[in-house]
């Protein structure tokens, strides 16, 4: 005979069991858009969840930490990222993504094309991409495209933006994600030359104006001038318009412009970002946001930050 102990205690752990069971279903058969910011430390790393149950994973953060963060989201049984995108090969972008290979069924791997020659890791990465049946893909020239009712238009690289400084982080890929429920800019470690150069390749004036007027840095647009009703001057930018902005470089001081800020016109900033060296996030810089009206978002401070509607 059991006892009432005993009888509980089965109880309790059928109710604790079937809560998990519950948890993992729904988890796998989430539908829903959603845009999650992990927190994996000093690095960038990013799960996005279309409508039709697609999803997307945008760099991996330094190590295997972001394993951790997937298993947060995704149910046990779900073992599919349908997208992975490395914005570029620096460590604490790509870092984690070999293990993410090895642990999930990766159907594309998009990239940048970077060959990390200095970064003894990235030959490694490259043998367990190749062997892992993904499709690889360089982005360049990309135009736009449909995942369900989600657009993605892949800024860059593209052949027709000019960057000055033509470095690892300024060849970053550069995506905005539109969706009914609200729009994303996705920057990896863009720095402001690679944002100059986005604002004159895809900003264009209202048919009133023949020119736009001169960047404060030296390219096209004044941001004083700008408004997101595209005022003053005729001047319009729906095309890098976004309610969030995931600044490039983890706020560094080389990058989110005052020009830039201004014409993407967050609502909401994102800042990836961990213990570091490096002055990352510069103060500078999150007083310019604050300055632009957006709200600031902290992964070292508040964790994983979950957009949704």
């Amino acid at each position: 005979m059991f006892s009432k102990f005993k009888i509980a205690l089965i109880i309790f752990a059928v109710i604790v069991a079937s809560f998990f069971i519950y948890d993992d279903w729904q988890k796998y058969h989430d539908k829903n858009f959603q845009v999650i910011f992990f927190n994996v430390g000093q690095g960038d790393s990013a799960l996005i969840k279309f409508h039709n149950g697609e999803k997307m994973l945008v760099d991996c953060g330094p190590n295997k930490t972001v394993l951790a963060r997937l298993g947060n989201y995704l149910s046990f049984f779900d073992r599919t990222i349908d997208y992975l995108v490395i914005t570029h090969p620096d460590l604490d972008h790509y870092g984690g993504c070999a293990d993410v290979v090895q642990r999930y069924h990766v159907k594309n791997i998009l990239e940048n094309g970077d060959q990390s020659k200095t970064d003894s890791y990235f030959s490694e990465w490259n043998k367990v991409a190749d062997v892992s049946g993904a499709n690889r893909q360089i982005v360049k020239d990309f135009d736009n495209w449909d995942i369900a009712s989600t657009t993605i238009n892949w800024l860059y690289p593209n052949s027709n933006v000019k960057v000055e400084k033509d470095d690892s982080n300024n060849r970053s890929i550069v995506f905005k994600l539109t969706d009914i429920f609200g729009s994303f800019m996705f920057t990896g470690d863009a720095e402001i030359p690679l944002e100059n150069a986005l604002l004159k390749k895809y900003c264009v004036t209202a048919s009133t104006a023949s020119s736009p007027p001169p960047l404060q840095g030296g390219g096209i647009v004044a941001s004083p001038l700008l408004s997101k009703e595209g005022v003053g001057g005729g001047f319009v930018c729906p095309t890098i318009q976004a309610d969030y902005l995931k600044v490039g470089h983890h706020g560094s001081d080389s990058s989110s412009g005052v020009d830039w800020l201004a014409v993407v016109a967050p609502k909401t900033v994102v800042v990836s970002v961990g213990k570091n060296n490096f002055g990352h996030p510069s103060l500078r810089v999150m007083r310019n946001i604050l300055r632009a009206g957006a709200e600031i978002l902290r992964t070292d401070e508040i964790g994983d930050i979950i957009a949704k509607p």
